[in-house]
């Protein structure tokens, strides 16, 4: 039989023929490669059913440090702990290096010994707030300062936010505090008999109608031709002069309680020039009482500042 001949498939024919496939058998390429199905990731044990599960894991400020370095160029800075749950800072210190991150690592160690009555606040507030899952904020709030600075700058942080650290001081108080605090002490001259009127605190109204009335004065010291008599009255507003009066004479005058009387006299602008915007806080000493004073006269004679 000749090549080509008969009833086999001439030559090159086999290319040309298609096998149908097999009914349920998909048709694969056998070009493309094939590429493995992915394994689904293992449920974690720890992790409780329904839960979210972070992307990454989270660091906090308390777990760690300052980075290799930064300790060096910090050198002495001032520092926030903040409760997370209320955004309020709770404590302000002053350190070098990681001080910063080591009330939380006492706070930690210290869990499981600490009492109801703990001799330190801030660690218990520490453990409170890890206790319900949440990180102690840390915050920087000032650096590269001296150590005089940095005291500076935590004392006033202290006072602004009312933390109250007792080992720091206080200065905070009202302004009108503040200027009697610091003002100048008033001295009274040996020729100037006068009588210190407290009229009330910072604010009271001092004018001269007001103030005049109502003083519980010794009869024997409201006779002006007198040698023990007061002749001048001074008003004070807080611990401050506001003014000063000659007395010309005293009248009774109704109030709570026996002894009443009110002065009356024109302000004796020389004097009010030496004393007026000064202190008396010297002469009245830290536990007087009595809104009357006397100085280069009455029945105590007050001579000179305590």
């Amino acid at each position: 039989m000749k090549a080509g001949s008969g009833d086999g498939p001439a030559e090159g024919a086999a290319s040309d023929r298609v096998v149908a496939p097999t009914r349920g058998t998909p048709k694969v390429k056998e070009d493309l490669p094939q590429i493995p199905a992915k394994k689904a990731p293992k449920a974690d044990k720890n992790v409780a059913a329904g839960s979210r599960v972070p992307s990454a894991r989270r660091i906090d400020d308390a777990d760690g440090s300052f980075a290799p370095g930064v300790s060096t160029k910090l050198s002495t800075y001032v520092y926030l702990l903040v409760d997370p749950r209320t955004g309020r800072p709770f404590f302000v210190g002053r350190g070098r290096g990681d001080r910063c991150f080591r009330h939380v690592r006492e706070a930690r160690v210290g869990a499981k010994e600490s009492k109801a009555d703990s001799k330190y606040p801030m660690l218990d507030r520490i453990r409170t707030i890890e206790a319900e899952g949440r990180p102690v904020r840390i915050d920087v709030l000032r650096y590269g300062l001296s150590r005089d600075e940095a005291l500076m700058v935590e004392a006033s942080v202290s006072d602004a936010l009312g933390l109250g650290a007792k080992e720091l001081g206080s200065q905070r108080r009202p302004a009108v505090e503040v200027s009697s605090l610091l003002a100048k002490r008033v001295k009274f001259k040996r020729a100037h008999q006068v009588v210190i009127c407290r009229v009330g605190p910072v604010g009271v109204d001092a004018d001269y109608e007001t103030a005049r009335h109502g003083w519980r004065i010794g009869q024997r010291w409201t006779d002006p031709a007198s040698v023990r008599s007061p002749k001048w009255a001074v008003l004070v507003v807080g611990d401050l002069v506001t003014g000063v009066h000659r007395i010309e004479g005293w009248e009774p005058t109704e109030g709570p309680g026996p002894g009443r009387h009110s002065f009356f006299g024109p302000p004796d602008r020389e004097l009010e020039k030496r004393y007026v915007g000064k202190s008396v806080a010297p002469y009245l000493g830290t536990a007087s009482q009595s809104p009357v004073t006397y100085v280069w006269c009455g029945p105590h004679w007050v001579n000179s500042p305590r």
